[in-house]
């Protein structure tokens, strides 16, 4: 397992801050969004940081190889220098594909920290990959977070090379509180591994462009991106806006460019809304439509979202849905959500998880296997892909659709996430009418 660690000062002794029974645990205050691997490739990787105080600070980024010490009198391998802001990208390159670095970050006037990052490997290389994939965490005060830390533990255990998340990371966009318990949760795997957000839609309350989304996380800045990871292409879309003319023909350029070059031997699509989901919100086929067939012309080999709290695993016209909506939030019951959701559903699980993909490069195809993790528990679903196929639903022409008829889950989601505030504002209601009825008997 790769550790993250916290330095008392350059020069100084280092204390292990996640797992090494050898030191004792530290803490202190965040001080700092980050630090995060923001950019990864062969042969460079970038660190981002912000400083929570917003007061402009300069940063410094010491970079060696994590399998050489160093003596003291030796200059370091690369030092990058930034000059005072509140937020900092210090890239490095020059680096050696699928190499392990050690490096370590000062910010004027605060705690310097460090960590290990492992570059890409090269193109053609044919090294399995392993992914990790969790989402709606959801993170705020009010929120019990036990869940989502036994999750950024558990993957850590796992040691994958990169680290897919589905959206929904906050409870409220404008909130700096709930960022703040995020990155309480977060920062041991952000400061070592490739992460690699969607944009959920509670990103985007109260912050309607999600510009601290984009701005934490940069990797994420255009809203929908793409990202190369050795022998993997990876799109990730803004499923807040799927009708978006731009974001659909960056999907088909996209999806056209990687299937002539022979170098991408896997695709996974990554987006918070589900096109297909037998969750509380049910899927987004009607809106989604294109994309979906976009996804099956090109035969994208899997789907992953998020959104409804919940495992599912889904198929249509042989390509792979995945939900992993477990990262932390209240955990949603299955729904009746009808065409062409139900004909899609293979698995549903309410329960949180976090998700495992591992592609094995073969001579003729890449070997895709998936498994659904308890963080604290057993793997709960396993599957090799391609997956059997199911019966194929009806999907509505008209892209709005009909609106969907209120069932039973709703219900039992606004009594387990609105309960309090249902009653008061039934209780306010009452008040009400009773004031009026009594003005009304004065008034007679």
């Amino acid at each position: 397992m790769s550790l993250w660690l916290l330095v008392d000062g350059i020069g100084g002794p280092v204390a292990w801050a996640h797992g090494d029974p050898d030191h004792p645990e530290v803490s202190q205050p965040i001080e700092l969004w980050g630090p995060l691997v923001s950019e990864l490739s062969s042969t460079s990787f970038a660190v981002h940081v912000g400083v929570i105080d917003k007061q402009a600070r300069k940063a410094t980024l010491v970079v060696d190889d994590a399998a050489v010490r160093r003596a003291p009198s030796q200059p370091p391998l690369r030092v990058v220098e930034s000059s005072a802001s509140a937020w900092h990208t210090l890239r490095v390159d020059g680096l050696l594909p699928g190499r392990r670095y050690r490096y370590q970050l000062s910010v004027e006037g605060l705690s310097p920290l460090a960590g290990e990052v492992t570059t890409a490997p090269p193109l053609g290389d044919s090294r399995p990959l392993l992914l990790a994939v969790f989402g709606d965490e959801q993170a705020s005060p009010s929120n019990d977070s036990v869940s989502s830390k036994a999750i950024v533990q558990a993957v850590l255990a796992e040691s994958p090379d990169l680290v897919i998340g589905t959206g929904d990371l906050v409870g409220q966009g404008d909130s700096e509180a709930d960022w703040k318990e995020l990155s309480k949760t977060h920062e041991p795997l952000w400061s070592q591994i490739w992460y690699l957000p969607a944009l959920g839609n509670h990103e985007l309350i109260g912050d309607g462009d999600g510009s601290f989304f984009r701005k934490l996380l940069p990797q994420a800045e255009k809203r929908f991106y793409s990202a190369r990871y050795g022998f993997l292409q990876l799109i990730f879309l803004d499923g807040n806006r799927p009708s978006l003319p731009e974001q659909t023909q960056f999907l088909k350029d996209e999806l056209t460019k990687s299937s002539s070059d022979p170098s991408v031997r896997a695709r996974l699509v990554v987006l918070h809304q589900p096109p297909l989901s037998m969750g509380l919100h049910c899927g987004e086929s009607r809106s989604m439509r294109t994309w979906m067939t976009l996804f099956e012309q090109h035969k994208v080999d899997a789907v992953l979202a998020g959104h409804d709290h919940a495992y599912e695993r889904l198929e249509r016209n042989g390509v792979p849905y995945f939900v992993t909506g477990g990262g932390g939030a209240k955990l949603y019951d299955r729904s009746p959500c009808g065409q062409p959701d139900e004909p899609a559903l293979q698995r549903y699980e309410s329960v949180h998880h976090y998700v495992m993909i591992e592609l094995r490069p073969q001579a003729d195809r890449v070997v895709i296997s998936v498994r659904a993790q308890s963080p604290q528990g057993l793997p709960f679903d396993r599957v090799t892909l391609p997956i059997d196929r199911n019966p194929v639903g009806e999907i509505q022409t008209d892209p709005q659709g009909p609106p969907r008829r209120f069932h039973r889950g709703h219900l039992r989601y606004l009594l387990r996430h609105h309960g309090l505030q249902l009653g008061l504002a039934l209780l306010f209601g009452v008040v009400i009418v009773a004031a009026w009825r009594y003005g009304r008997r004065r008034s007679s």
